[in-house]
């Protein structure tokens, strides 16, 4: 939900460094500057991604390389030949431990003339920040593989998303199967791209040689759908509106977990592949933890909450004078003595931002029969010194934690709907009876 006006107050620029999420320091920001608040994102638009670097991996052995690497399965799901994927995707590089290094989008290549039919060639897009990091971490694994590893350079491709709100994209039915590498009906055969599987409905990614205007790499006519190119900072407010965290100044760096960045919800994750780094710890929480905490859309507010945050997405008004915390400020109650985090600010524009919440004390989803902390009336604050921002000033603002209604889905079609219809109260009666016939045989022993 947005509401649109002139934007007249200015935002600091949060320092969004290589913050843990439950750490107990807090990185220096940088000098905050003053810039207008971004103008809310049209019903129909593109934008061009400015803050995305690329990769290029090819070779023969690309395929079994990366299906070595990534949370994403390159083969076809239940293809008895095991044929490589011809499709884009949503998917992640973790480190040994399970944490994320990078979450990326992975395109497929046109063959390379003079090539043979196995030499695969394939596109990584991550942060532009993250690139030399992540070549690194690529060549660290290379070993023998025959394969090549290159950045691309300034201008040489350009990453766009783009979006059509209140309908599904008009090539949705692209799928693994498909034989083209783009939903395109463009004879243009170096545009790539898929479907941003991140919320339902949120538009599509594509990538495009050069550095020319998107609609000119389309068919005559097949543009007019696509409405006008928008400021970066548009397409990052509609992104925090559908509670999509992105790059490791939100989903940090060797510290998030894949699930909590809700990649499992971003169909970014194949729980039926095969090994790959990280691929046991995943594997585990999916099968047999609950994930307690998410990342969610939180609404940032001064005084009264009012009308924001009425439904299950923030609203966004450029004109509201609300001051960002840094990011990795801790999250806690508002009039309640010091206790527990409720989870961890990770960063915004104007009144929305994004944030790493506890479930059961900042929303109403109950995951187990335990019960939640959770209180309608409890509200949630951010408070900071200007000792942990880097600033001479200090601050305070209130946030509410909103959930959508696919992640609520999601998660409740992951099992806990199903504990919602036993009944409680007799299977609570059971354990206490069989705790006390347990410590009666421990006593008769």
């Amino acid at each position: 939900m947005m509401r649109s006006s002139p934007s007249t107050r200015t935002i600091c620029a949060q320092c969004l460094g290589r913050n843990r999420y439950f750490s107990t320091t807090i990185q220096r920001c940088a000098p905050r500057s003053t810039t207008p608040n971004p103008p809310s994102p049209p019903a129909t638009g593109y934008a061009r991604l400015t803050n995305r670097g690329l990769i290029s991996i090819t070779g023969i052995d690309s395929t079994s390389y990366l299906q070595g690497l990534i949370t994403q399965n390159m083969l076809i799901t239940n293809d008895p030949n095991r044929a490589t994927r011809r499709t884009g995707s949503y998917t992640a590089f973790l480190n040994s431990q399970g944490r994320v290094l990078n979450d990326a989008f992975l395109y497929p290549l046109p063959q390379a003339e003079g090539t043979s039919p196995d030499e695969h060639a394939w596109l990584v897009e991550v942060d532009k920040s993250e690139v030399t990091a992540l070549l690194k971490h690529l060549k660290k694994h290379k070993l023998r593989a025959k394969l090549k590893l290159r950045a691309l350079d300034e201008g040489e491709r350009t990453v766009w998303a783009s979006w059509k709100d209140h309908s599904e994209p008009r090539w949705a039915a692209y799928n693994l199967d498909s034989q083209s590498l783009s939903p395109f009906a463009s004879s243009s055969a170096t545009v790539t791209g898929c479907v941003d599987t991140r919320a339902p409905g949120f538009g599509s990614r594509l990538v495009t040689p050069g550095e020319a205007d998107l609609t000119t790499h389309l068919a005559e006519g097949e543009g007019e759908g696509y409405g006008s190119e928008v400021e970066l900072g548009s397409y990052t407010v509609r992104r925090i509106l559908h509670g999509i965290a992105e790059g490791q100044s939100e989903i940090i760096r060797e510290s998030a977990l894949p699930l909590e960045s809700n990649m499992d919800m971003a169909r970014g994750i194949d729980f039926r592949k095969g090994c790959y780094v990280g691929q046991e710890l995943t594997i585990r929480t999916h099968h047999t933890g609950v994930v307690r905490k998410r990342i969610l859309p939180v609404q940032l507010y001064n005084g009264d909450l009012g009308d924001f945050g009425s439904a299950d997405m923030p609203v966004y008004d450029p004109s509201v004078e609300v001051e960002l915390p840094p990011s990795g400020s801790n999250i806690s109650k508002v009039s309640a003595r010091k206790g527990r985090s409720a989870g961890k600010f990770l960063g915004g524009v104007g009144n929305i931002g994004l944030a790493l919440c506890r479930l059961e004390m900042m929303t109403d989803v109950a995951l187990t029969g335990e019960g939640t902390q959770y209180s309608p009336d409890q509200e949630f604050k951010v408070s900071w010194t200007g000792a942990e921002d880097g600033s001479s000033e200090s601050g305070e603002v209130k946030l509410k934690a909103l959930v959508p209604a696919w992640t609520r889905e999601h998660i409740y079609n992951g099992g806990v709907k199903k504990n919602q219809g036993r009944n409680l109260e007799l299977e609570g009666q059971r354990a206490r009876e069989l705790l006390e016939q347990l410590e009666e045989e421990e006593e008769s022993r």
